[in-house]
């Protein structure tokens, strides 16, 4: 077990998301923390976006903590502000567009955790 069970995500540095180019994670928890979720900080920049993609076999729910941005499920766009939140289902396309003037800073929560 870690030291400590609390992760405090000013101590987890920024690094390029694997699939999104300009786009940061944090990653925040793993299987290791809990091995039913995966929990990962995004930040969206002015003008960049999280391209579509889906996920087969997990719930993806995004909480906005900063800015404002564009979730894109299926065709039809739904505005995003800090304190949304949004459950996108298993195997649902989706994007988000970050189109506001200030980063975009979101929780992403995977159930089951991305493998």
């Amino acid at each position: 077990m870690k030291e400590s069970p609390v992760v405090s995500a000013a101590n987890v540095p920024w690094s390029q998301h694997p699939r999104f180019a300009d786009i940061g994670m944090r990653v925040l928890l793993t299987t290791a923390d809990n091995p039913f979720a995966n929990v990962n900080a995004v930040r969206v920049p002015v003008g960049q976006e999280v391209g579509r993609h889906l996920h087969p076999t997990q719930i993806e729910t995004v909480y906005v903590l900063a800015g404002r941005c564009v979730l894109t499920l299926g065709e039809t766009e739904h505005p995003m502000s800090a304190g949304s939140i949004v459950a996108i289902p298993i195997g649902v396309e989706h994007s988000l567009r970050n189109a506001a003037d200030e980063d975009v800073e979101l929780l992403a929560f995977f159930t089951p955790p991305l493998s």
